[in-house]
């Protein structure tokens, strides 16, 4: 892959599982070994290693209209995550799914994220004051990724609450357009007995089409930076049909 901007192409994973070695972390890496594929340099950051505290809503981030970054009166972990989605040129935003949506851990860093990495000076359907992206150096290509624990994809929909959530807030904040996303359901080795159910979560395996659909994910990532293709964040793109920003 070749130069792009200053420098070699920056994938960016933020990984929101407890357990660091399963299979989101699998098929984060898969991911960013298809990145990686076409040249890119990754990164896969782990939110359980770091102090990611909660938001406590004082404002600080709010009202500077000025920094990329703005503000924040926490000093944890999350000030250096954003400046590595400042760097990137792609972020990958995965999580377990837990009660059909994502996990606390990645709910807290999105909420520390804004307005750390957005203003309040947008508009959207008529309305002034709404969250648009600080980034606007460039655009960024964002993707998600989330594993469930047994609901196949015929029933995506009523396990999987997050990803159209994450999607957007992935744009949001990298000033991004998505370029794809992965739901990867529980999967078996062969049929459960009746007793087995009760246990599915640790029965469940990842499968080599999994895998090859997240390294085919990372490869449409880099692809689609390497050719131009992406768009800044668009927040009609993640309004229903009908309506318009």
């Amino acid at each position: 892959m070749p130069d792009h901007g200053e420098g070699i192409v920056k994938v960016l994973a933020i990984n929101a599982t407890y357990r660091p070695k399963q299979t989101t972390s699998q098929l984060t890496q898969s991911a960013l070994n298809g990145a990686a594929s076409l040249g890119a340099q990754t990164e896969m950051v782990l939110l359980q290693e770091l102090d990611i505290q909660y938001c406590r809503n004082c404002l600080t981030c709010y009202q500077d209209l000025e920094s990329d970054i703005a503000p924040c009166s926490i000093a944890d972990d999350a000030r250096g995550v954003l400046e590595k989605i400042k760097q990137a040129d792609g972020v990958i935003l995965a999580s377990p799914v837990h009660s059909g949506f994502v996990t606390g851990l990645m709910t807290a860093f999105i909420e520390r994220a804004c307005f750390t990495m957005v203003r309040p000076t947008g508009r959207m359907l008529g309305m002034q004051g709404c969250p648009e992206p600080r980034l606007i150096d460039k655009a960024r290509a964002v993707a998600t990724i989330v594993s469930a624990g047994m609901i196949p994809p015929e029933l995506r929909q009523y396990c999987d609450l997050g990803t159209p959530w994450l999607l957007e807030a992935a744009a949001l904040i990298a000033n991004g357009s998505p370029v794809g996303d992965m739901y990867a359901c529980g999967l078996f080795p062969r049929q459960l007995k009746n007793e087995e159910w009760s246990k599915a979560f640790l029965l469940r395996e990842l499968t080599a089409g999994q895998l090859q659909e997240a390294f085919d994910l990372g490869v449409k990532m880099a692809t689609a930076i390497r050719d131009g293709q992406v768009k800044p964040y668009d927040p009609a793109a993640f309004l229903p049909p009908g309506l318009g920003a």
